[in-house]
């Protein structure tokens, strides 16, 4: 049995990204975004999910990203690297579209659509949802603004891979602008 749940869990990582950790924010012409995620994620056993993005704006409609997460669960480690751009539909609605090469599996497009909000001073919420053919992945949380540059994430993520349980869990994180 114990087999069995491992090497659904390997399969489900093999693919799996849990994509677009980072929270959907926005980025005025010029302005660049570095951040950092941990999840812990769950399902049956415990994965642990580190992200590292970079996102700059490089029109006043387009954000181009590069998103690395690993992930860990007991006796296997894998990676994903994702390439991706949102065109904003407004400050606070993107459409995301973008590359996740798999570093154990093979690349797939993937699209979705994100949007973020001011919930209160300092606070903004963002959500987002990403898929493509053999995956379904979201987010939600909150950012608290600690300067104009520098905010902290509380968020969860759900991830639904074709044929297995799903992959969810809370985590947090910190971002940069520049």
């Amino acid at each position: 049995m114990k087999k069995k749940i491992m090497t659904a869990l390997t399969g489900a990582m093999l693919v799996a990204s849990v994509g677009l950790a980072a929270p959907i924010t926005d980025l005025d012409k010029g302005q660049t975004a570095i951040g950092y995620n941990h999840y812990n994620l769950d399902d049956g056993g415990n994965i642990d999910n580190d992200s590292f993005y970079l996102e700059n704006a490089v029109s006043d409609k387009f954000i181009l990203g590069l998103e690395r997460n690993s992930y860990s669960i007991p006796g296997y480690d894998t990676k994903s690297t994702d390439v991706y751009a949102h065109y904003k539909l407004d400050r606070n609605v993107h459409l995301i579209v973008g590359n996740r090469d798999y570093s154990d599996g093979p690349n797939k497009m993937f699209y979705g659509i994100g949007a973020n909000t001011s919930l209160a001073p300092k606070l903004d919420g963002y959500a987002s949802v990403t898929t493509n053919s053999m995956e379904t992945d979201w987010q939600a949380g909150v950012a608290y603004n600690l300067s104009n540059q520098t905010a902290l994430h509380l968020g969860y993520k759900s991830y639904k891979q074709d044929g297995f349980s799903t992959i969810d869990g809370l985590g947090f994180g910190a971002s940069y602008k520049f």
